[in-house]
């Protein structure tokens, strides 16, 4: 059967990424246009909309427990407080011990159940196994980073039994699995190999039966797959070509929000095609998701 999908919010992204729900209900969405740097929101039962603008390009956005939100712009990470005060964490050249080579942004991130953020890096110029992969401490004293040789990095998520982190770099075209382990991570090996044609594989998350749903990027849609065999059990079809990422909300963590992208600095969108390029949509694909984890101790 056809998953329905709508659109959510009609606000154009050049780069719509990393939504994330939180507040009453799991109700407030919120995601980041990377390019327009601009972090936006939305009330899933008010219609209440928001934004505000960044001073770099933003590659995660993410609420904290005490409020604000921690920003993935391009040179941070930074926490930002319901007031716009900003306060610098450590930054990749503390955690590296060297000056990156050519010119990296943050991309995806996600906060893991047990607290720890990860957070990935991609060149600019989408140069093959130039960026990184980072822990930074609940605390948000401590960077670590934990592996090069990254071409994009993007989507993750972690199994309910805490045992397993499914990893995506966009340019290897696969969902990586690796052993979870109280913030420490090993054993990566290829979960699911993307075949020619699918698209590239995005942004993603995963629902409380551990299946996985994964963003394409040139597919023009977000797939299901079950979170023990990888097998496809499910296709949303979206409107538009270029889908980035997706997050479960509202109070019963059903509703499925999916953000778009016309594409990388200097693309024009074809609105002749895809009226609805970079906007963001919202489906019912019939299953129960996980809440966005918060930073902060």
């Amino acid at each position: 059967m056809a998953i329905t999908v709508e659109v959510f919010d009609s606000r154009l992204n050049q780069l719509g990424e990393g939504p994330t729900s939180s507040g009453a209900g799991n109700n407030d969405v919120a995601w980041v246009d990377i390019y327009g740097r601009v972090v936006r929101s939305k009330n899933l039962i008010t219609g209440k909309i928001g934004e505000y603008k960044t001073a770099e390009d933003v590659g995660f956005q993410i609420p904290r427990r005490a409020g604000g939100d921690i920003l993935g712009t391009a040179n941070g990470p930074v926490l930002r407080d319901l007031d716009g005060t900003l306060h610098l964490l450590p930054t990749r050249q503390m955690a590296d011990g060297y000056k990156e080579k050519n010119v990296l942004r943050w991309n995806d991130a996600k906060v893991s159940p047990d607290g720890n953020l990860f957070l990935g890096t991609m060149a600019y110029a989408n140069q093959s196994n130039e960026g990184s992969f980072y822990r930074l401490s609940a605390d948000g004293k401590k960077l670590d980073r934990l592996f090069g040789e990254v071409g994009i990095s993007n989507g993750m998520d972690w199994s309910v039994d805490l045992t397993k982190m499914f990893y995506i770099d966009t340019l290897a075209m696969s969902v990586d699995l690796f052993d979870y382990n109280k913030g420490e991570i090993s054993n990566r090996r290829k979960f699911i190999k993307i075949e020619d044609g699918m698209g590239y594989p995005d942004g993603m998350c995963s629902d409380a039966q551990d299946n996985l749903w994964v963003a394409f990027w040139a597919g023009s849609c977000v797939r299901g797959f079950d979170g023990n065999t990888g097998k496809q059990i499910a296709e949303i079809k979206l409107p538009v070509q270029n889908i980035t990422s997706c997050c479960f909300a509202g109070e019963k963590l059903d509703k499925l929000i999916i953000t778009s992208a016309v594409g990388n600095l200097g693309d024009l969108p074809d609105l002749v095609n895809y009226p609805q390029t970079g906007f963001t949509f919202i489906a019912e694909p019939g299953v129960v998701g996980k809440k966005t984890n918060m930073f902060g101790a």
